[in-house]
């Protein structure tokens, strides 16, 4: 049985145009919009609180490879770079358990600000209930 909902039409105003829209900057988010402003693509990155970085940084969630140990397979990618650049920043220290390091939530705010400030092709980022060029 098949329940449907009726939706009159109406006008809406549209306030921005994008070629990517990305909503939420955690670990999936903040990498597909870095990776789709490095492809050249016109992106806005939207994100309801008011940093960047999702659990890592709201949260506190420690790492993103909390995996690494003798043997195992690298993933790479623009998620390792966040960590390497934490360690450049400050805002890393070795994990106990194993070979990847801890990131710290305060200063990863100021990673995240960093790569995306470097991404040229970002048009705009809207944190929390405010628009940023």
């Amino acid at each position: 049985m098949s329940v449907t909902i009726h939706e009159p039409a109406r006008t809406v105003d549209v306030i921005h145009q994008t070629e990517v829209l990305v909503v939420g900057s955690g670990p999936g988010g903040l990498p597909a919009a870095l990776a789709a402003a490095r492809a050249g693509a016109e992106v806005t990155l939207v994100e309801r609180f008011g940093c960047f970085g999702g659990n890592l940084t709201v949260v506190g969630v420690e790492g993103m490879h909390w995996y690494r140990h003798e043997k195992t397979v690298e993933s790479g990618g623009i998620v390792r770079e966040f960590e390497e650049r934490a360690k450049e920043m400050g805002a890393a220290v070795p994990e106990s358990q194993s070979l990847s390091y801890e990131i710290d939530s305060e200063g990863f705010k100021l990673v995240a600000d960093r790569l995306v400030q470097m991404s040229p092709t970002f048009v705009r980022c809207c944190i929390g209930s405010s628009w940023h060029r």
